[in-house]
């Protein structure tokens, strides 16, 4: 598809036409009276014709008009390619509600623990973080592991908080462990399918209607979950037949105070335990629960029919906290590979070459200026 990346470039053409079309001076013969008419016939007759004397200007604007068109940056075509390699997805469900950031806990163990934890990781592996506390936001996967970083750490996530402002919210809303886990489940799945998109190199028009289908059966997932109805919903997600595939070569670690996990509260949205079934659903065997203060007995029964499924609770000690991430980064290198998009890049085709020739038009124009036999009949 042609195109032009600066297509404002054109309005240099403006002056450059009113200068074009603007009146030349006219040469007046002023020695014509005192040469005889039958000579003034022959020089009329011997004279160029009067385009010929205007190539050197007519190539001379040619080759401004064409400098201007290449000015704008002409291109053939645009086209996203797409770099996909075998990697690990590590996703972070964070809680930062009011408990975690007001007794320090977030800060001691963001700082303390887990940047150490992502630093260390591969760089083939990506990573992508989800808070969650009156509410949630999502993820997406990267590799780039300072990024993250620079993410978990900066100042708006730690800050002090209204105490009046969040015991209001939290009695309104509760903390919305069920809705980051939706969030993270997106992620995963949104994730898998821009795989598969990029896989099969489907072109514009497949994947807005892959893309819409998947927006469809998550809002619709969402409101099933929302409304608590009774039975399960069946994930029918676009470009994946076998749903357990999602899981593979992806993990996903949740770092909460443990007192969040309470799934009969009434300001509960989700129930973050149906949730965690649709998990395993999807295959996804890394599941790792840091419990920071309590233990939730709730998790009890899913890590018994899950055994591939891990809870830690922390003893309070430095060394304690330790030992939890680095077991947890030890079971994580034995995990399978799978295949993830890591990169998109569009690649623009430039017809500058095409313009070449044009040179030709400067080097004529400038030629003729210099030739002395060609000029106007005085």
């Amino acid at each position: 598809m042609f195109r032009f990346v600066y297509p404002l470039a054109f309005l240099l053409l403006l002056p450059l036409l009113l200068v074009q079309r603007f009146p030349q001076r006219r040469i007046r013969t002023y020695l014509a009276l005192s040469v005889p008419p039958q000579v003034r016939g022959q020089a009329r007759v011997a004279a160029p014709p009067h385009w010929i004397t205007h190539i050197p200007s007519y190539c001379l604007f040619g080759f401004l008009c064409l400098l201007i068109v290449l000015m704008a940056e002409p291109t053939l075509e645009t086209r996203d390619t797409y770099d996909i390699q075998e990697s690990r997805s590590l996703l972070i469900l964070l809680d930062t509600s009011a408990s975690m950031v007001q007794t320090g806990l977030l800060q001691r163990v963001v700082t303390g623990f887990l940047v150490p934890f992502i630093h260390d990781r591969p760089q083939e592996d990506r990573i992508a973080v989800v808070r969650f506390d009156t509410d949630a936001s999502g993820g997406i996967f990267t590799r780039n592991h300072q990024g993250v970083i620079q993410e978990l750490t900066r100042p708006s996530l730690m800050h002090q908080l209204d105490l009046d402002r969040d015991r209001a919210l939290l009695r309104a809303r509760g903390t919305q462990m069920g809705i980051g886990l939706f969030k993270a489940l997106t992620s995963f799945v949104e994730d898998e399918v821009d795989t598969r998109v990029a896989e099969q190199r489907l072109d514009l028009a497949t994947q807005k209607t892959v893309y819409g289908e998947l927006q469809d059966v998550l809002r619709r997932f969402l409101w099933h979950l929302l409304q608590k109805h009774e039975g399960t919903f069946p994930l029918h997600i676009p470009l994946m037949p076998r749903l357990a595939e999602v899981g593979a070569g992806k993990s996903l670690l949740v770092i909460t105070d443990g007192q969040l996990l309470e799934s009969t509260s009434s300001a509960t949205q989700v129930d973050y335990l149906k949730l965690l079934g649709y998990y395993a659903e999807l295959g996804m065997n890394h599941l790792y629960f840091i419990n920071l203060k309590t233990h939730p007995g709730q998790l009890n029964p899913l890590l018994q029919k899950y055994p591939a499924w891990k809870a830690f609770t922390w003893n309070q000690t430095q060394a304690g906290l330790q030992s939890i991430f680095t077991e947890i980064a030890k079971d994580m290198e034995i995990m399978e590979y799978d295949k993830g998009l890591v990169s998109v890049k569009t690649q623009e085709h430039p017809i500058f070459h095409w313009f070449l020739p044009s040179l030709i038009l400067l080097l004529l124009a400038v030629g003729l200026r210099l030739h002395k036999r060609i000029r106007r009949f005085p």
